[in-house]
């Protein structure tokens, strides 16, 4: 068994990592800044060691990496709305701090890095869907490109340093955890719009697609790539299907019983308008596929929703 540090392992997709990563034995550090306490691992707290630090202190971040096999970079500051807002902000931080984790990294003989890349945004609008990991990747706002520059930073250190990688390109991971409150993941936020009685806001005219996929099914492929020992280097998670914004408020109305009338908000910003990731490589190549699917995943994100006190 191995011992994995994960940074970022008190957010949405870290938190289920590290439960995960404990089910099947592995001793797991968790980094993170803890501001907002440690809920999302109050299950697993006693069970993992907690390193709380600044993801760009040089020194927090060498010591988190004392004693450890491989390491999870699931630390992000920003997503694709705020780093428009400040895209300084967004590369002094996520790219700039991952550089530095990658130089240290290296120093120390880290087996791997694992990295959450970001399929739902870094293809751009690519004419054709699915879309493939050969797909060239046309990033279009902040948060896209840093995520691409990082993966190109990965083959870097690998080339040049022999710091092994795994790209995970995620597609749009949502469920139980994910912050209702944040600019980033519509399913929560319009599920917890419905709760308080709000109608759930849609920038655009809905029609927007996404390839939803839900967070157990996402780390459960994750995990399976790494153990399958494969010499590839980058594969996309995702569901493989596509559905639009109008067609999740439909789903949503079904699970929660809500008549639901979703306000339509006009946004400037350019969004990819479709996105739906080809998951045939992870299919053949891991004999991975998701089980969940999107009516059980909102579902089960729906009950959760109503655990939360507001």
């Amino acid at each position: 068994m191995g011992k994995y540090v994960i940074f970022g392992g008190n957010g949405f997709i870290g938190s289920h990592l590290a439960e995960a990563l404990l089910q099947r034995g592995h001793e797991v550090v968790i980094f993170d800044h803890f501001r907002h306490g440690t809920r999302n691992i109050a299950s697993i707290v006693s069970d993992v060691t907690l390193k709380k630090g600044d993801f760009n202190n040089e020194h927090d971040v060498n010591d988190a990496l004392k004693g450890v096999d491989a390491v999870f970079h699931f630390i992000s500051t920003t997503n694709p709305a705020t780093s428009f807002n400040d895209p300084i902000f967004d590369t002094k931080t996520n790219l700039v701090g991952t550089i530095k984790l990658l130089q240290i990294a290296a120093q120390r003989d880290i087996e791997r890095i694992i990295f959450p890349s970001s399929g739902g945004t870094i293809y751009g609008d690519t004419l054709g869907s699915p879309i493939s990991e050969t797909t060239a990747p046309k990033p279009s706002n902040p948060y896209a490109i840093s995520k691409y520059a990082v993966e190109r930073y990965l083959h870097f250190f690998h080339e040049h340093h022999h710091l092994d990688f795994l790209i995970v390109r995620y597609s749009n991971p949502y469920g139980e955890r994910q912050n209702p409150n944040a600019r980033q993941g519509v399913i929560p936020i319009f599920l917890n719009q419905i709760k308080q009685g709000k109608r759930p806001v849609i920038f655009g005219d809905g029609s927007a697609v996404r390839d939803y996929i839900y967070i157990r099914d996402a780390i459960d492929a994750t995990l399976q790539i790494l153990e399958s020992n494969t010499e590839e280097k980058v594969y996309n998670v995702g569901s493989g299907q596509g559905t639009s914004l109008n067609e999740l408020i439909s789903i949503m109305s079904q699970v929660t019983g809500e008549n639901i009338s979703p306000v339509y908000v006009y946004d400037e910003k350019k969004y990819v308008s479709k996105i739906v990731l080809d998951i045939s490589k992870l299919k053949k190549e891991i004999g991975w596929q998701p089980t969940t699917e999107l009516t059980s995943g909102i579902s089960r994100t729906w009950k959760w929703i109503n655990t939360i006190i507001d």
